[in-house]
């Protein structure tokens, strides 16, 4: 234990003293909270559309209009013509636009079909489709007005009512943000050690290659910990994203979670020379990782070949758990469920720095 301790301070104080590691720790997570939680957003605004009215009547102006009095709406043009349509969208001047063919308002006033065409960017499929779906609702509306038959949709969202955006990217950024905390302290761990010279030393050192594990394991945990801690206080102050769950569940889920990057982070910096290639090593990783986690699209949307693989992503498993926890209040049984993968993969990453360290002593 007292081993184990000593290394610990000693792994503690090589973070600090190291100004790479300083600023790995406080000014990347902060940078990016504050981008993240405005930039990383689905909710699609400041959209311009383009209008050819081909019939001019009152109906159809007042579509224009409602259009128009849209706050998702920034820029309504009038075309004069297909081919002034063609090249605004070619230019991407708009991202979709509505064609209002003759007898348009007739055919509504004689409770006739009619139909209109709205015609979208595909190169940005989907904000076209988000654009598309705020004019269909905006027709739905007049089409509503001039019919006999009265229809009422209640629309209503579980757990997060008004669709607030800080409501779902900042518990994925609490996940993430500390994510690449842990994998990049302890990627440089190692390699830090190998470019200054004292690897060898502590390779020839009484301590057996657990302890060795385990006490560089324990600091970059530790730290982790304390930045989602920091990343928490601020989504549920600042932001006001509700937490109703449980804070036992909330951290022994983190410590699971962060357990499993930790053994990744030290796999990378086992088999790196230079702290150069254990940050190479952690970037090659963070991307894949939080594309297949479910951070931005659901897992579901992916091709089924590749949802499988999505099982050795532990932080999937922590995203679900974060939601759980924020918005629903899920029980410990349930979390459960997400906790055991992530310290299965644990183990099993750790296992492997593990090998890869006695393999390097006995080198």
């Amino acid at each position: 234990m007292g081993q184990l301790l000593a290394l610990i301070r000693k792994e503690f104080l090589a973070i600090w003293s190291d100004k790479k590691s300083r600023l790995i720790i406080i000014v990347p997570p902060l940078i990016q909270l504050i981008l993240f939680s405005f930039a990383v957003t689905l909710e699609v605004k400041n959209i311009s559309i383009g209008i050819l009215d081909r019939d001019n009547s009152t109906k159809s102006q007042e579509l224009i209009r409602t259009l128009k009095l849209s706050d998702t709406f920034t820029n309504v043009y009038r075309l004069e013509g297909e081919i002034e349509l063609t090249s605004y969208i070619n230019s991407q001047k708009v991202m979709a636009t509505l064609y209002i063919p003759q007898n348009f308002a007739q055919k509504i006033q004689m409770r006739e079909d009619t139909s209109l065409q709205i015609i979208g960017d595909g190169r940005k499929s989907n904000t076209a489709q988000i654009a598309e779906a705020y004019i269909q609702r905006a027709i739905l509306k007049i089409f509503k007005k001039a019919s006999v038959r009265k229809e009422t949709f209640i629309s209503r969202n579980w757990y997060n009512p008004n669709l607030d955006n800080f409501w779902w990217i900042l518990p994925n950024l609490m996940g993430s943000l500390s994510m690449i905390v842990a994998l990049l302290l302890t990627s440089l761990s190692v390699a830090r050690e190998r470019e200054l010279g004292t690897f060898e030393q502590t390779l020839v050192s009484p301590l057996s290659p657990t302890v060795l594990i385990v006490g560089k394991t324990i600091p970059p945990l530790i730290i982790s910990t304390i930045e989602a801690s920091f990343i928490f206080f601020v989504a549920t102050i600042l932001f006001r994203v509700p937490f109703i769950g449980s804070f036992f569940t909330l951290y022994i889920g983190l410590v699971s979670f962060l357990f499993s990057i930790v053994g990744i982070g030290l796999f990378i910096s086992s088999i790196s020379n230079t702290q150069q290639q254990g940050i190479l090593g952690a970037f090659v990783l963070v991307v894949p990782y939080i594309l297949m986690s479910g951070f931005a699209t659901p897992v579901e949307n992916m091709p089924s070949w590749l949802i499988p693989m999505t099982d050795f992503v532990s932080l999937k498993y922590f995203l679900v758990l974060l939601k759980g926890v924020f918005l629903k209040d899920i029980s410990f049984s349930i979390a459960l469920e997400l906790i055991v993968p992530m310290l299965l993969l644990g183990f099993v990453t750790l296992y492997l720095a593990s090998w890869m360290f006695r393999r390097k002593a006995l080198n």
